[in-house]
């Protein structure tokens, strides 16, 4: 693996940095839910249930908060491939031995609000993009950053309903309809101890602009504040009419990677916070698996 990607992505590190225990569990309660001046805001209670916080999921693997997802279908959720690996930054891409028995998912859920009103549910199935997952020992193509993400299966016991599904706006870099400089929005479960109330157990968005087009058309980079645990949440664009996905918010790219220090930290200010652009292609991906 390469010291760029090991340095990029917003892996399992949760674990360890923040010790995030999951739902249920004691934490720290939330600070204030005022703006910060790099536009990240904690989502108050009162808003957990409109669009698009309700379609927002916390991804917990036993007894650790991991990553974000979000709600696709009646059944689905999308998250990071990363989330699932065993453990990337060593290399080792091989799904976790214990998915899917091991995994929870938290809808709209908030520590600060006292958790959720809704049901959490279990997962019956994974699917990982195999260009990102390894398969065995022969498979030689993996890791790419493009291929970074899943989709989480629930029982018919546990099934989301439409008003909580976020639509996926599919765009490809050469159509011009996300332009660098385009505002966008980012939402997850962040852990950081630099900011109060960022335990991974609570919901934050924050404001954001599509920047200029790397080496790579798949990828989509932004600004706006990510830390870890934000990893699979989406990246999304609200309009006022003429949505091009028949609702006021369309997903837009799914949050994989950022930037970090030297102290495994998400780096702040004008630093890379990268998403896999939902083209055509994954998003019919996701719709098939």
């Amino acid at each position: 693996m390469s010291r760029s990607l090991a340095r990029l992505l917003l892996v399992l590190v949760l674990v360890v940095l923040a010790g995030a225990a999951a739902p249920g569990s004691a934490a720290a309660a939330p600070g204030s839910t005022a703006a910060a001046k790099d536009g990240r805001t904690l989502v108050n209670s009162s808003r957990l249930n409109a669009r698009p916080y309700r379609g927002m999921v916390l991804v917990a693997v036993g007894e650790r908060v991991v990553c974000t997802g979000f709600v696709v279908a009646p059944r689905k959720v999308v998250t990071a491939a990363h989330c699932l690996a065993r453990d990337p930054t060593a290399g080792n891409y091989r799904l976790r031995k214990d998915v899917p028995g091991v995994l929870r998912l938290y809808r709209a859920y908030s520590e600060g609000a006292g958790g959720s009103r809704y049901a959490s549910c279990t997962v019956s199935g994974v699917w990982a993009h195999p260009r990102f997952i390894r398969r065995n020992a022969r498979d030689k193509a993996y890791g790419s950053h493009a291929h970074d993400y899943a989709v989480l299966t629930v029982p018919n016991t546990c099934v989301y309903p439409q008003n909580a599904i976020m639509r996926m706006w599919s765009t490809e870099a050469s159509d011009g309809q996300i332009r660098p400089g385009s505002n966008v929005k980012l939402g997850g479960y962040p852990a950081d101890p630099r900011f109060n109330g960022m335990t991974g157990l609570n919901l934050w968005r924050t404001d954001g602009e599509v920047k200029p087009l790397g080496d790579d058309s798949r990828l989509l980079d932004t600004s706006g504040f990510v830390a870890q645990g934000m990893s699979g949440g989406p990246v999304w664009r609200t309009f006022d009419s003429d949505s091009p996905c028949g609702r006021p918010q369309c997903v837009v790219a799914i949050l994989t990677e950022c930037a970090v220090n030297g102290r495994g930290l998400c780096k702040l200010g004008d630093s890379t916070r990268r998403a896999i652009r939902i083209t055509p292609l994954v998003k019919r991906s996701i719709r098939r698996h």
